[in-house]
């Protein structure tokens, strides 16, 4: 842990105050309540586990729930509730939240977690950008920094209004909506409205000048069957390093209604909207720590920058301590003035539920979400007009998206029979650009997106549409024993064009960026899954699925991008490239006992044709990279969760993972020159070991 956990959890001090209010429950409030209750546990994907936010109302007490098994579930499945996020100190992200759960990864370079361009989550040798997210069920993507179609969950809604995570290590249910997750799921659910009208503020202030200012009006009951909230969050903090603008800070505004329709449906629906502005740590290496220092950034100096910036270039040397570097060390990307990120969202959902007879069930889910983005960095290898070594470089971002989901469920003693379809649209504008500095100042701001660039590199539009359809059937063979088997079918669709205004540009070299169509997905994607109840309080549960990662849209420098290359290579890639794969199989035992809840689980993985892009030259370059499948990962594991009530409020909870991911493959350099050994090798960023403990009372 860094100085600066450690100092702002020391310091970390809280003032609650919260306002009084009252609630009528009327004998309509009753029904809409009774109402709320059938709808939502028919909705349950599993029998005994509530997955419906719908359920989840402020509770009159906090009570302790470190780790929930989920009783009846054919997958390994852990959630956290509310109260582990009151715990954690104000601020702290919900993905690190989960860190406390089995087979999960997560590292910061932030102590709360927030900082999105190094926060990372690995779960059974999967990152991030290949699980599935959703809140309230409307998907987020990927969460990956530059995010083509969706957003991070801290952006999503405030971290007070989560009333539950979910976490699926290694197979998410098939409804989920994600085109990402080869591996696990993560569901975020929101707290609904309280009952009882009130208000409520919290301060919390720490190191590195921390704050963070949160507010929430309840409306309670409203004509016996409508409530809603309004909520809004203003935080900010230095970076525990570096010099200049080491601000970050956001503030975040949420609400969320919920309307009962008699004893037969229940209406929700949410809109929040997020400002964020992060001032980015420099990115490290083994050597620069060793000889510029562990508090090393970049410089926040525009004179420092600027003698860098032409050093790079061959005119004279570098500042200190920079100058300590060798030529062999990468001097030129050590330190630069400085970078950030900048991201505006509104996303907004709604869900109706209702109950159309007995045994038939309905849930739609309408979703609309808009992103404006800026990634910014001032580049020593982009000189300005006027002189100038560095100029302002830029990654755009808009993302415009809407879809919707629609599930039916019909369930009789024996069997429950669910199918149901997602289809979105996603238009995803990305440009680079850059935008000139002088010698004597930076001309731009950190926090604010710039205008008048001197240059465009390029300039796309990717236009994605998804369809997703599932259907499963849930049979009950016995009272003891059940079987599930479904299947989903993806297709995505991915065209991305070069925009008119960039083609027009005496700047456009046609043929050397991709322009095109790809489409991913596959037909059939089953899952089979059982579980057996030996006992009242422990049971058995396996499970299989086969998923698929749709291709990633991107330029120059992005990830694992087919459209990071040129037109030639792009052509080539559209008759050779295959989607990523996996399967994933577990099997387990669970207990839910009234002092002891257990769930210990072995898995296996097989991730296949894994896609690797090479970079040519250093990311800030954005220099064309080359893509191609490269083999696969085999992983094998065992993991296990494990919580005690010891009594008078007493609870102890271990979680650890023993796992191993190796490359099944060596991989061949693009140009045929060098064979890379990496067959045998263990995957990077999964751990081999996990342990995690929590004493609390």
């Amino acid at each position: 842990m860094h100085r600066g956990q450690i100092l702002t959890r020391a310091m970390i001090i809280t003032v609650l105050a919260g306002g009084v209010g009252f609630a009528r429950q009327t004998s309509a409030q009753t029904a809409a309540n009774d109402a709320q209750q059938s709808v939502a546990s028919s909705n349950s994907p599993g029998a005994g586990q509530d997955q419906d936010p719908s359920k989840q109302t402020k509770p009159d007490k906090v009570t302790e729930t470190v780790i929930v098994t989920a009783p009846g579930e054919i997958r390994s499945e852990q959630s956290v509730d509310s109260t582990m996020m009151l715990e954690s100190a104000a601020g702290t992200s919900p993905i690190k939240i989960i860190s406390e759960l089995p087979s999960v990864s997560v590292n910061t370079a932030d102590p709360y977690g927030s900082y999105e361009w190094a926060t990372r989550i690995s779960v059974r040798g999967f990152n991030q950008n290949q699980l599935g997210f959703t809140l309230d069920d409307v998907p987020l993507g990927d969460m990956s920094y530059g995010n083509y179609n969706g957003l991070h969950i801290s952006r999503a809604i405030m971290d007070e209004n989560i009333g539950r995570i979910v976490l699926s290590q290694g197979t998410g249910a098939l409804e989920t909506a994600s085109t990402s997750n080869l591996g696990g799921t993560v569901q975020f659910y929101s707290v609904d409205p309280s009952d009882t009208r009130g208000v409520s503020f919290a301060q919390s202030v720490g190191s590195f000048n921390a704050f963070r200012s949160v507010g929430r009006f309840d409306s309670g009951v409203i004509g016996g069957h409508t409530k809603f909230y309004l909520a809004g969050v203003y935080q900010g903090t230095d970076k525990w390093r570096g010099a200049g603008d080491i601000g970050q800070n956001y503030y975040q505004i949420n609400g969320k209604a919920v309307h009962y329709f008699g004893s037969t449906g229940v209406l929700t629906g949410f809109l929040n909207y997020s400002d964020r502005r992060e001032v980015d740590y420099q990115d490290d290496n083994k050597v620069w720590v060793q000889k510029l220092g562990y508090s090393w950034d970049n410089f926040g100096n525009w004179a420092q920058a600027v003698q860098a910036g032409f050093a790079c270039n061959g005119v004279g040397s570098y500042p200190a301590p920079v100058d300590q570097l060798n030529a062999n060390e990468d001097p030129c990307d050590a330190g630069y003035y400085g970078g950030s990120g900048l991201r505006k969202d509104l996303i907004g959902g709604v869900t109706y539920r209702a109950v159309l007879s007995p045994q038939l069930t309905l849930k739609v889910t309408g979703y609309g979400h808009h992103d404006a983005g800026r990634g910014l960095w001032f580049n020593p290898y982009a000189p300005s007009p006027g002189g100038s070594p560095i100029s302002l470089r830029t990654s755009e971002y808009g993302i415009g998206r809407g879809g919707f989901l629609a599930s039916l469920a019909y369930e009789t003693t024996r069997n429950k029979v669910e199918g149901g379809v997602w289809v979105e649209r996603d238009n995803w504008d990305l440009a680079r650009r850059f935008y000139a500095t002088s010698i004597a100042s930076p001309l731009h701001s950190l926090t604010d997106f710039p205008k008048n660039p001197f240059a465009t590199q390029w300039a796309y539009n990717f236009g994605t549409t998804v369809y997703q359809i599932h259907l499963q059937d849930s049979y009950k063979v016995s009272n003891a024993v059940t079987v599930s088997a479904g299947f989903k079918t993806v297709e995505s669709n991915t065209d991305g064009e070069l925009t008119a205004a960039f083609k027009a540009s005496p700047l456009y070299p046609p043929g050397k960026y991709a322009q095109g169509s790809l489409e991913s997905g596959k037909p059939f994607l089953p899952q089979f899954g059982a579980s057996w109840k030996i006992n009242p309080t422990s049971e058995m549960f396996g499970d299989v699925a086969y998923n698929v990662r749709s291709y990633v849209p991107g330029g120059y420098g992005f990830g694992n991008s087919p459209w990071g290359t040129t037109q030639a290579g792009f052509d080539l890639l559209k008759t050779t490239l295959k989607p990523e794969t996996a399967w994933s199989e577990e099997g387990g035992y669970r207990l839910n006992a009234r002092r002891a809840s257990l769930q210990a689980s072995y898995f296996h993985v097989n991730y296949n044709d894994r896609l690797l892009a090479v970079a040519r030259g250093t990311g800030i370059q954005g220099l064309a990279s080359v893509l191609s499948n490269v083999g696969g990962v085999t992983t094998n594991g065992a993991d296990v969760a494990v919580t005690f009530q010891l009594g008078n409020g007493v609870s102890l909870y271990n979680g650890g993972t023993l796992s191993r991911s190796l490359y099944n493959d060596n991989v061949l350099a693009p140009d045929g020159s060098v064979l890379y050994a990496t067959s045998g090798k263990v995957d990077l960023d999964s751990p081999e070991g996990l342990y995690k403990t929590e004493l609390a009372w």
